[in-house]
């Protein structure tokens, strides 16, 4: 009874398994938070264009899960998991902090903080690569085979949903904490997004090592890896230099060198390979949600009008953990079944399944990359687009016969008319005030022409030129509106004679921790200018304006419209 007793007491559930679960849950975050803000990173505080984010992005990727093979290499055959796990988490520690470094280093040139956040990446790229293949299997040995294997698979579903719920939370907060918080007199806080991350794997360490004395650590060995490829080398070697080749599968040429497991597993693991060759361009296209699609994302204004929230861009990635776990629940109760009725039941047809949804996914993401790219207002051929912009605080109607045209703009406000382009592109319009206007004659009326272009905007403003007189005054050039390639928003700014261009209108963030000044002189030819995303208070020359707050979102033209009256503005 005694032996079966100590038995049943070897055999419960490893209580060192939870530092391992925590760890990687740590880890996951550390490395989710960082990568989901990075490219937002390179392109607006390193001022890389959106082409060369993308490649150190990618490079980075690229080198986190390369490093498994080396790291897998030094755990086998040198180091041990543990002692794999630890060293190269701590080179993965560092590279978070001076990752988060270069985020605070303004005192440096731009091009001091690159270097920084490469060396940075190359760090942590080595660091989650080096121990990718490691933390897993070293929990998987934990365990005692074949009698804790029902254990070890409860401890793959722990690891997994660890995985997820660190990547879910982390790709919530950390685009909170970049935009949401402000630090540093910037917009964004980089250094506080960057350095949680930092802090998750300081704790992550902490918590792997909590559990030394618990841990069973099995002895480095002949790595598998090497003696795979060992093996595929000394066999092509032997079938293209031996005189008498083996006559059977080409890998049995490394016979007398490496074991009959060791060919047949290998033979094994070519088979293998083949299903897998177009994984590759799979996770080549997957891990563009981090690259291009983050970027796509900063184009649109991100608005779920439902909740009254703004989703950041880099937040788009929260979906694929939350589909995780999601899917980790559902997937033997709902999906599978479902698939199952439409004859998807083998494994190689779920896989062909998920490969054509990801086709689909991409089809998507260029159809709306081909719409965010065109024209903020589509025109038809053959016709042009009218803007007049009204600078009086009364309502002005307008009639024209060319036009075919009898309306009326509000005050402070703007008509927009799209016309067919006519051998005569002079068109005349006859504006007349209501009465009571401020400053204007009671019952006013007088004429203007105004020019269609085919395809293109024209602006007009209509407003005092001085004192006595009232104009309808050309705003810019004739433009065909295209987004901005970065999501930036464009503003620009209608003033009368009576403002100075040495006034200033400056947005004031609502929460006091930002400002804009944008000088009167910046908006003399009245053309866009590029803006700052988020919600303004506007003040003239240190007054504050009893108007509601603008809420400036990316990748849309603002036009704000002054009146000396009152100090009456319109932001349209």
């Amino acid at each position: 009874m005694d032996l079966i007793s100590d038995q049943n007491e070897k055999l419960k559930y490893p209580k060192s398994i939870w530092f391992i679960v925590l760890n990687e849950l740590c880890e996951r975050f550390t490395y989710y938070g960082m990568r989901t803000v990075l490219v937002l990173y390179l392109t607006t505080v390193l001022k890389f264009n959106g082409e060369d984010s993308t490649i150190i992005y990618h490079s980075f990727v690229f080198l986190a899960y390369f490093m498994p093979l080396p790291g897998a290499i030094l755990a086998d055959s040198y180091w041990g998991k543990f002692k794999t796990i630890t060293c190269l988490s701590a080179v993965y520690a560092l590279g978070n902090i001076v990752l988060t470094g270069s985020s605070m280093a303004d005192m440096f040139s731009i091009d001091i903080q690159r270097i920084f956040a490469l060396l940075g990446l190359f760090f942590i790229s080595t660091g989650t690569g080096g121990i990718k293949p490691c933390v897993f299997t070293f929990g998987g040995d934990q365990f005692r085979l074949p009698q804790q294997e029902k254990q070890l698979l409860h401890y793959a579903t722990k690891f997994t949903i660890a995985i997820n719920v660190g990547a879910l939370m982390s790709t919530f907060l950390t685009p909170e904490l970049r935009q949401s918080v402000h630090c540093f007199g910037k917009d964004t806080c980089f250094p506080l997004a960057f350095g949680v991350p930092a802090v998750l794997m300081l704790t992550a360490i902490a918590i792997f090592l909590s559990g030394k004395n618990m841990y069973v650590k099995k002895k480095p060995e002949q790595n598998v890896i090497a003696r795979t490829f060992g093996c595929i080398f000394y066999a092509l070697r032997t079938k293209i230099t031996s005189r008498v080749p083996c006559q059977n599968h080409w890998l049995e040429n490394a016979k007398g060198v490496y074991t009959e497991t060791e060919i047949s597993d290998t033979k094994t693991a070519l088979e293998v390979i083949r299903v897998f060759v177009a994984f590759p361009v799979f996770w080549s296209l997957y891990e563009q949600q981090g690259s291009r699609w983050t970027l796509q994302a900063t184009l649109m204004n991100g608005r779920v009008d439902f909740l009254d929230w703004t989703i950041k861009p880099d937040q788009m990635q929260t979906l694929v953990p939350l589909f995780g776990l999601t899917f980790l629940v559902l997937f033997d109760v709902a999906f599978y079944p479902l698939l199952a009725m439409v004859g998807i039941r083998k494994p190689l047809q779920k896989l062909t399944f998920g490969g054509v949804m990801a086709v689909v996914a991409f089809i998507f993401a260029a159809l709306l990359q081909f719409k965010i790219f065109g024209n903020t207002t589509e025109i038809p051929p053959g016709q042009g687009r009218l803007n007049i912009y009204n600078g009086f605080d009364c309502k002005v109607y307008i009639r024209s016969r060319t036009l075919d045209l009898q309306d009326h703009i509000n005050s402070l406000e703007m008509i927009n008319i799209t016309h067919a382009v006519v051998s005569r592109n002079d068109l005349f319009i006859t504006f007349e005030f209501e009465p009571e206007c401020p400053f204007v004659p009671d019952k006013y009326e007088f004429d203007a022409t105004v020019t269609v272009i085919e395809g293109k905007e024209n602006s007009y403003y209509l407003a005092h030129s001085n004192i006595n007189t009232i104009a309808l005054n050309q705003v810019g050039i004739p433009e065909n509106l295209v987004k901005d390639k970065f999501g930036n928003p464009n503003l620009r700014i209608l003033i009368d004679y009576t403002f100075n261009f040495d006034d200033n209108i400056t947005l004031t963030s609502v929460d006091q921790n930002s400002f804009t000044s944008y000088p009167i002189s910046l908006f003399r030819g009245m053309n866009f200018n590029a803006a700052k995303v988020g919600k303004y208070n506007l003040v003239h020359n240190g007054k504050p304006l009893s108007i509601p707050p603008m809420d400036i979102i990316p990748a849309t033209f603002y036009t704000l419209t002054i009146q000396r009256n009152g100090d009456k503005m319109a932001f349209i």
